[in-house]
């Protein structure tokens, strides 16, 4: 059985959707599972063709094709080709169209600027700087998506001061090794650093959204440890999947935390998480660890993932009675003995997987039985 069949956490953001297209609505019904700097289904519009040119996405470029078009956007002689979308627009989708920062004030985008909520512009090509001018008078805008560009180092408060009511902002895959700047968005929640260059954060780089975070996602960066957080009191979110943290630190003040993703780091030690004594999912999977332990005050716990470490044993968990998921694949589990004394009173538990360890594999046949009987609650096993 692959460990892909295992539902895993999304780390990295890596659900890019990006289209060679130009979309816009008027609304947005669908609602993701957690909140994404993501727009929902919207009308396809083609971006017009010259008569000089195929009707290929990837030969249009918005800034033109050639010197003579430089500046002009994707249909000759005009660099506003949104001149024809309302300006009760809500919904704009300008995403994979090798947009550069200096054809971005041709767009006006600020005339939308009443009536815009949710703005997209991932897999371009802007650059730092973003024109101070170009997000002005965006009071409406809740959702900027700037994922898959070439900012960096760091995005700064000029830049996004037009955006002053933003609460969910994606800078995910761009080049940035500090975390932004942005005193003027003050009702921020949501907050997208997956996959960029940052090796740390400072003290004070985070101060600006302390009051009004709830979700911060820093997957994919170059983070060694959990540091200069703590003044981030309202987080419910914390994902730092695939860095190279070594240890469980620097958590006391996340008492309103409900999900923790260190997935893919160089842990060893489950530590540090008694005042946690809200969080419901922890995924420390891809780890180091060798022991279940240090969950005393984490009573809410729903899903429990610690699949791929070195663990030998099945402890450490018989009082998480609102546990629902247990997911301990690919570690060093020699038998099933510890099922009846740690899991089979947990009535709320419905999934557990098991396999890849020596219970599961020294016994293909009789595992899926004894985890039957033993766990009678039990809705799924595995990935089957």
């Amino acid at each position: 059985m692959s460990t892909s069949d295992q539902p895993q956490e999304p780390i990295d953001g890596l659900d890019s959707t990006g289209e060679n297209a130009l979309t816009s609505s008027s609304n947005s019904n669908t609602s993701p599972k957690r909140p994404r700097a993501r727009l929902g289904p919207t009308e396809i519009v083609q971006l017009p063709a010259s008569d000089s040119e195929p009707e290929d996405d990837d030969d249009i470029n918005v800034e033109g094709a050639d010197s003579q078009r430089e500046g002009k956007g994707a249909s000759e002689g005009d660099g506003d080709f949104l001149k024809d979308y309302p300006d009760d627009t809500e919904d704009l989708q300008l995403q994979h169209l090798r947009i550069k920062t200096n054809a971005l004030s041709a767009l006006n985008i600020p005339r939308f600027g009443t009536h815009l909520k949710r703005l997209c512009l991932r897999q371009n090509e802007l650059t730092s700087p973003l024109p101070s001018d170009v997000f002005d008078g965006l009071v409406e805008l809740d959702e900027l998506d700037l994922y898959d560009n070439r900012l960096g180092s760091r995005v700064d408060d000029d830049e996004l001061k037009g955006c002053k009511n933003l609460t969910s902002l994606d800078l995910s895959f761009n080049n940035l090794r500090h975390p932004p700047c942005l005193s003027s968005l003050t009702k921020l929640t949501v907050l997208y650093l997956v996959q960029n260059k940052i090796s740390h954060i400072e003290e004070n780089d985070l101060d600006w959204c302390s009051g009004t975070i709830t979700s911060i996602e820093l997957g994919g960066n170059r983070i060694r440890s959990i540091e200069n957080l703590d003044k981030l009191t309202k987080l419910e979110e914390l994902w730092l999947g695939k860095n190279k943290i070594r240890s469980l630190e620097n958590l006391s003040t996340f008492s309103s935390l409900k999900i923790l993703s260190i997935q893919s780091n160089r842990i060893t030690k489950l530590e540090n998480l008694d005042a946690l004594i809200n969080l419901e999912e922890l995924y420390l999977s891809h780890n180091g660890l060798t022991k279940i332990q240090g969950l005393e005050n984490n009573k809410k716990l729903k899903t429990l993932d610690i699949g791929n470490n070195m663990i030998e044993e099945i402890e450490g968990v018989s009082h998480l009675t609102e546990l629902e998921e247990f997911w301990a694949s690919y570690n060093k589990i020699p038998n099933l003995q510890s099922l009846d004394s740690q899991l089979r009173h947990l009535e709320n538990l419905e999934t557990v997987y098991l396999e890849g360890n020596p219970c599961q594999t020294n016994d293909m046949t009789g595992y899926r039985r004894k985890i039957i009987l033993a766990l009678p609650q039990i809705k799924q096993i595995d990935a089957t």
